[in-house]
């Protein structure tokens, strides 16, 4: 007899529940007292979606989301931020650690679970392949993004199939410098992005979706994927979750983290704010972007924050660790690449989209910027 997994069709949701769902259920199926589980989901409407390590405010157009009534929610998973929509069908797998493909590391476990994903595409029509450690991609465009993380004794992988797209209103909701800019973003998201739709000139059913989506799963990992609902303590989690992660201490708190960086420039720049101290701004793309905000004086560092969409495992705040540990290192090379080199080997946290390398190379740069007077 094939094991049993959980397949949970919810249909449409809200953002905030979307994001805290699969958080809800990753302790108790880490613990047994859940199933493996297989989640279909779809937004009931437009929410902004911040990736963990993003400074909200500097991604997203808060005042047009709040104008138009478009929620803001910061989920756990790194990556960039994105307007998610009707037009795509997400899904969730949450499984114990020990199930196979959890063995050997994240970049395997994306490399296994992400081959259903993939074969569902094909079955649609659309012959999409990795792209990068985390999307599929056709020709490089991408059409589904995705996440995955150890949460509470699961593993877990977060994402979507792009099946139609609404570019104006995914570029409306970003960030930029002035409109010409949001003209150029669009026409780039047209580039970099596709859909089922757009590959196929045909609009699948979500019933057709799921199906193929269910049968993927099911053939690949030799289970037999069983319909069933949240039990009472996931629902009881999840409440909790969705009250306490939509405040602005939790969307918001990239932004405030670091109260003596207000005054930071735009991107590239650096500005003096006495006859001593720098603060300075700088992107740096690896993998991911990583964007990095210095304030430095007499060439050591009073304060820096790293945010970007690159990922971590785990998750959560530990750079805020790093961002004290390097607080009065000197801007030099060795010193830097020392302490940087030194916490990673003691906190055991993973970089994924970066590398230690390249955190020092940008607070060096950021370094290096010719100050402005403020």
């Amino acid at each position: 007899m094939p094991a049993t997994w959980r397949w949970l069709d919810l249909g449409a949701v809200d953002g905030a529940t979307m994001v805290n769902l699969f958080v809800a259920l990753a302790g108790p199926v880490g613990a047994g007292r859940s199933p493996p589980t297989v989640i279909l989901l779809h937004p009931q409407a437009p929410f902004a979606n911040v990736g963990f390590h993003q400074e909200a405010e500097r991604e997203v157009d808060v005042e047009h989301c709040r104008a138009q009534g478009i929620p803001l929610v910061r989920r756990v998973v790194g990556g960039g931020a994105i307007l998610d929509g009707p037009w795509e069908q997400d899904y969730m797998v949450i499984v114990p650690a020990g199930t196979p493909g959890t063995e050997a590391g994240i970049a395997a476990f994306y490399e296994r679970y992400l081959e259903p994903i993939r074969a569902t595409l094909d079955r649609l029509g659309v012959p999409a392949e990795r792209s990068g450690v985390n999307d599929l991609a056709v020709r490089g465009r991408k059409v589904s993004a995705n996440g995955a993380m150890a949460l509470e004794g699961s593993w877990v992988l977060v994402g979507d199939l792009l099946l139609d797209l609404d570019v104006p209103a995914m570029s409306r909701v970003l960030r930029v410098p002035d409109e010409k800019f949001r003209g150029k973003l669009a026409q780039g998201m047209g580039e970099w992005l596709t859909s089922v739709r757009a590959e196929t000139g045909r609009l699948p059913g979500r019933e057709e979706v799921g199906h193929l989506l269910r049968e993927e799963f099911a053939r690949r990992f030799a289970v037999e994927l069983v319909p069933g609902v949240l039990l009472p303590e996931e629902g009881s989690r999840l409440s909790e979750l969705v009250r306490t992660r939509t405040t602005d201490d939790w969307t918001f708190q990239k932004d405030r983290a670091h109260g003596a960086l207000d005054r930071a420039p735009a991107e590239g720049r650096a500005v003096k704010i006495s006859n001593e101290a720098v603060i300075a701004r700088i992107d740096r793309k690896a993998g991911k972007l990583l964007r990095v905000t210095l304030l430095h004086t007499h060439d050591r560092v009073v304060e820096v924050q790293f945010s970007g969409d690159f990922f971590t495992q785990p998750f959560d705040g530990r750079l805020a660790e790093l961002e004290a540990a390097l607080v009065g290192v000197p801007l030099r090379p060795d010193d830097l690449a020392g302490a940087v080199s030194a916490w990673f080997a003691g906190s055991k946290v993973q970089l994924i989209g970066a590398g230690p390398e390249d955190l020092v190379r940008s607070v060096l740069d950021a370094a290096a910027l010719p100050p402005a007077s403020s």
